[in-house]
């Protein structure tokens, strides 16, 4: 089985980086041979062409005894590198400079491992061979040596190039291998940590920002939410079991009544009150479910864009009368024009709720004001009442799934109105505050704000 650090995605990624580099030093290489010894080629060939043709000056047809003449003039003039050897059609020397083996017709590129023939450091040569009028042969060679030295020194370089690339692709691939898989190691040992029960431990961060550290981050708000909602999972199974204690304790009072006095007097009065304690289990089991669905996110398959501003002017008509009934003046303020993308049950469901936690809570002759208008991008509604308000170190509390701020629990609702309202306005993408409506230390009032996240032109 291969080592772990061979299969992580760094040393892949660092592995196909050397394929593709050497890939590319391959075919620069290649340009770079090419161009640079095929220019070189170049001028020698020229240079050995124009030496010919001032030999052979009829070229072909030249004369065996013209040729020799040019040759000989050639070989007298100061040392320039060129090499001459002109043969009879025997092969044996006529005249020259040069001794080499017989060589046919075209071009020839020579090493010279015994250079002692020529002077200074000739080892290679470039050279054409020409036949002549008779049979005989021309030879007219250039000194290579440079050419062939650029070919040698292009060559080591790239093969040291090559290795040295080769190596520290194959250092930094380990290297980044390794410390992908130490950041692997350790989310996978935090994993494990959790899954063993210990719900407060978190992935590290290495503090430099890089993807390991936003993927982290991520896990990490994750695993926040998820060791909430198991708080509230526990919170929630000790309320429901302290909620549904009081009715169904009535409810068997009231059984209990009609099983030891079935007297038909008490009978009426004692279903009534049975049911009204069903009623009210199967109020709080279809609170809580709602919340669980809204929390799920599964209401977000029907959104659709909503004219909200069309929504609240109908809401606040009709909670108009049932404040005039209430001794209480309603003020609606809502800018034209307004809409979002969500579900209009549950946005009518929200807003109705705070207005009528307004009502419940405000005192006569107060004010309650339902207001929505644009601000910076977001739509800002606000619910407020002239109440005795919420203090803010209970702001916490009150948006808890059955967080109750009387402790007697002797009002009525299971205290699941603020926080489904919460739920519902976070389903819209929407932040949910509580605040205090008026400068009053007696009765600061209540004033909830939601901003919700406009919706394009629909």
């Amino acid at each position: 089985m291969r080592p772990r650090l061979f299969q992580t995605t760094s040393v892949r990624l660092a592995a196909l980086g050397v394929g593709l580099a050497t890939a590319s030093a391959a075919v620069m290489f290649a340009v770079i041979y090419v161009g640079a010894l095929g220019a070189m080629r170049t001028t020698l060939d020229t240079d050995i062409d124009n030496e010919i043709s001032e030999i052979m000056v009829q070229g072909p047809q030249t004369p065996p005894g013209v040729v020799a003449a040019g040759l000989r003039a050639a070989i007298a003039e100061p040392p320039t590198g060129t090499f001459y050897r002109l043969d009879d059609q025997h092969g044996r020397l006529i005249a020259g400079d040069v001794t080499l083996p017989p060589l046919p017709p075209g071009w020839h590129s020579l090493s010279l491992p015994d250079a002692r023939p020529f002077t200074g450091h000739v080892r290679a040569l470039r050279a054409r061979v020409e036949r002549i009028t008779g049979g005989g042969t021309l030879l007219v060679a250039a000194d290579a040596t440079t050419l062939d030295e650029m070919d040698e020194l292009i060559r080591r370089s790239f093969l040291i190039g090559f290795g040295i690339m080769l190596a520290i692709g194959i250092a930094a691939g380990i290297g980044f291998g390794r410390r992908a898989l130490a950041r692997i190691e350790a989310v996978s040992a935090t994993g494990a940590t959790i899954m063993a029960g210990d719900f407060t431990r978190r992935i590290p961060l290495s503090g430099s920002g890089d993807e390991f550290d936003h993927l982290a981050s991520v896990i990490n708000a994750m695993l926040d939410r998820i060791e909430q909602l198991l708080g509230n999972i526990k919170a929630v199974g000790d309320e429901i079991a302290h909620d549904l204690r009081s009715p169904l304790a009535r409810l068997r009072e009231s059984l209990e009544l009609l099983l030891h006095n079935p007297d038909p007097a008490l009978i009426a009065g004692a279903l009534s009150d049975a049911i009204a304690q069903v009623d009210a289990t199967l109020s709080l089991s279809a609170a809580i479910l709602r919340l669980a669905q809204i929390e799920s996110g599964a209401r977000r398959a029907s959104f659709a864009p909503v004219d909200l501003s069309l929504l609240l002017n109908n809401l606040a008509e009709t909670y108009e009368t049932v404040a005039e009934d209430a001794a209480m003046q309603f003020i609606g303020a809502i800018a034209p024009g307004l809409a979002i993308k969500g579900d209009a049950a549950l946005l009518t469901q929200m807003t109705a709720n705070l207005i009528e936690n307004a009502i419940n809570h405000g005192c006569a002759g107060g004010i309650i004001t339902l207001s929505a208008q644009p601000d910076h991008g977001r739509i800002v509604m606000i619910i407020a009442d002239d109440g005795p308000g919420i203090p803010p170190s209970r702001h916490v509390e009150a948006l808890r799934r059955f967080g109750r701020l009387d402790p007697s629990r002797a009002a009525e609702g299971h205290g699941l109105g603020l926080p489904l309202a919460a739920a519902i306005a976070a389903l819209h993408d929407g932040t949910f505050s509580l605040g205090a409506a008026r400068n009053d230390a007696a009765r600061p009032g209540l004033a909830v704000t939601i901003r919700l996240p406009p919706c394009p032109p629909c």
